[in-house]
């Protein structure tokens, strides 16, 4: 490739990059995709000749074929309180599981989540969009032969006008309904979120309405989560692509951090709507020796972001002047204090000037929440040789951090945390 060519294509992709960097680009993602979805519902059925018509109707008749034929000829003795519940679990739930996560995720430590949830967001509705362009299949009480009614006409046609501006009755196949909750659901457990198996439940509801209310087919559904899946790999492949800055290897190694001028420490959530910043109370300043510990501190934040936690991360031998004061300060801004503890991490701590061992003593004062993390080959050295803030360690509970059993080490430390602030801080 031609060395201009590649620079100049460089340089036209770095304004978008730039702009998909902050959350509040991000956003811009999927209100495209509405708009998008508008205007692909009030255009499609203008485009479609009799001959495509006929085309989506032959692969209705194959799905059902497909489904064994199912029977919904007795959907009209469905309990009004039924038809009432899946109404609302289908136009309700789904709108709310995509909101919610926006909101969520926008809220989280660092963008990674968010921007994996929009770019799933926009390729599940690109992946879906050329089947509903060029194979209009019409949902299940829209095919003649199905047997189907619309259950939540009984409560009003009002339901599926206002479903209507954002889709076609012809975008059968596949459910874009699917895959969208389940985006939802696979990017919640990918990024290990809070309330995940509730997430799953509601999706997995908002899947069964929409089947149930005869408007999806089952094939449809499946694709739906296929189309899903798919979405969530391009998704991360581009953000891996372009931002590898978000996806460390849990291996790297540490660099010794540049003086940053007084302020929030590196690695808090910044946004434009302070409101939105995570918690106070779920701060977490890491606190460890570079020799021996950088590796595991590097895991430990990586997991407690992931878990929602805002970390602080640095180096234990800093230089002099306003660094020092600025890590101090970060100390008194966290409630929680995680203390990774290798082999050998306090055998330093009884010289008066050791760093490691200035930030234990600023936590004590403080009244900081101190949880050591303890790797093995770690021992205490004996309280003899240790100075009296740092010998009280012994005292504390620890969370032992097994590689085997990752998950519960961090399920451990993360009890900890939610516990109530230490000191009313």
């Amino acid at each position: 490739m031609d060395p201009g060519t590649a620079s100049g294509r460089a340089a036209a992709m770095r304004g978008p990059r730039e702009l998909l960097r902050t959350r509040e680009g991000l956003l811009l993602l999927p209100l495209a995709v509405a708009v998008a979805a508008l205007a692909q519902a009030q255009a499609e059925a203008a485009r479609w000749s009799p001959e495509t018509y006929a085309l989506g109707h032959r692969v209705a008749q194959a799905l059902q074929e497909l489904e064994g034929g199912l029977d919904f000829s007795g959907a009209e003795a469905v309990p009004s309180w039924m038809v009432a519940a899946l109404t609302g679990a289908y136009y309700l739930l789904q709108p709310a599981l995509l909101a919610g996560a926006l909101v969520v995720w926008f809220r989280a430590p660092t963008a990674r989540p968010l921007r994996l949830f929009v770019g799933s967001l926009v390729a599940a509705y690109a992946l879906a969009l050329p089947f509903h362009l060029l194979l209009p299949v019409p949902e299940r009480w829209a095919f003649p032969g199905s047997g189907a009614m619309l259950l939540s006409d009984r409560l009003g046609e009002g339901w599926i006008r206002a479903a209507r501006l954002w889709s076609s009755p012809d975008d059968g196949f596949p459910s874009l309904h699917a895959a969208l909750a389940a985006v939802v659901v696979i990017v919640a457990y990918a990024v290990r979120a809070r309330g995940r198996h509730v997430v799953l439940c509601l999706a997995l509801l908002a899947g069964a309405s929409s089947f149930f209310l005869g408007l999806t087919w089952l094939p449809g559904l499946v694709m739906g989560v296929a189309v899903a899946g798919l979405a969530f790999a391009l998704a991360t492949r581009w953000s891996r692509g372009w931002y590898p800055e978000e996806w460390p290897s849990p291996r790297a190694s540490v660099a010794v951090a540049e003086p940053q001028p007084a302020g929030p420490g590196p690695h808090w959530t910044d946004t434009a709507f302070p409101f939105l910043r995570p918690g106070r109370q779920r701060r977490v300043f890491i606190s460890y020796r570079r020799d021996g510990a950088s590796d595991l501190a590097r895991v430990v934040r990586m997991e407690l972001e992931r878990r929602g936690y805002p970390c602080f991360l640095d180096v234990d031998d800093v230089g002099a002047g306003r660094f020092d004061a600025r890590l101090l300060r970060e100390i008194e801004e966290a409630p929680n204090f995680v203390l990774v503890l290798a082999a050998g991490s306090l055998d330093r701590c009884r010289e008066p000037d050791d760093w490691l061992r200035r930030e234990i003593a600023h936590a004590v004062r403080n009244s900081r929440r101190i949880v050591p993390l303890v790797a093995e080959g770690f021992q205490f050295p004996a309280d003899a040789d240790l100075p009296p803030e740092v010998a009280r360690l012994a005292g504390l509970n620890a969370v032992v951090y097994s590689h085997a059993y990752f998950g519960a080490s961090f399920d451990r430390l993360e009890e900890f945390l939610r516990a109530p602030p230490p000191g009313g801080a």
